[in-house]
Order: C-alpha cells, then sequence, then structure tokens
C-alpha cells in the first residue's frame, strides 16, 4: 500500500523539520512517499522504498525530485523538496519499487 503527500514545508514542525534536515520555507513543498506491506505480525508494516519521480506544472514544465530516505520508530519515508509558487498546480510522476 503506498501513502503519499506533498505539503507546504512551513506546515511541518520546526523540531521534526531540523531532525530531518528539511528547509523550511514558504516557497517549497515536501513530497512524502511511504510504502506499507502487510505481514502477519502488522497489518501496515512500513517497507523501504527506491522512489524517483518528478513533479510537472500545469504550463509542462517538470522539475526531478530528489528522494531522501528517512527512517523513524517503525516508520520508512522517502521525502523530496520541490519549489512552488503561489497556488501552482502540480502533478507528480512517481516510480516506487
Amino acid at each position: 500500500m503506498l501513502h503519499y503527500s506533498a505539503v507546504n514545508s512551513l506546515q511541518i514542525p520546526q523540531a521534526v523539520a531540523d531532525a530531518n534536515d528539511i528547509e523550511r520555507d514558504g516557497d517549497t513543498a515536501i513530497v512524502m512517499i511511504t510504502l506499507q506491506k502487510p505481514t502477519g505480525d502488522a497489518p501496515l508494516n512500513a517497507v523501504p522504498a527506491n522512489v524517483t519521480g518528478s513533479a510537472r506544472s500545469l504550463m509542462g514544465e517538470r522539475k526531478t525530485l530528489s528522494f531522501k530516505r528517512v527512517e523513524s520508530a517503525n516508520s520508512v519515508y522517502s521525502l523530496a523538496p520541490v519549489a512552488i509558487k503561489d497556488d501552482q498546480t502540480l502533478t507528480y510522476d512517481l516510480n516506487v519499487q
């Protein structure tokens, strides 16, 4: 099961941003991906994933995303910053393995 979200980096608490080397900036969004696989022990067991991808604006401008893996407790996240402008709409093309 794949979970994903993109949030303005200002929505990330400062302590979390500091712990994960995330720059909080109103012109940056953070794309967060986590992959979970059910096991006999847990219905949602986080597993590492190799994530690549890009963000595309409605005008066709493509930005390559550089994902960084973060492991915390029983969670594994892949995080990538992406520059944003105002209320810009982006489409994400992701490859998760």
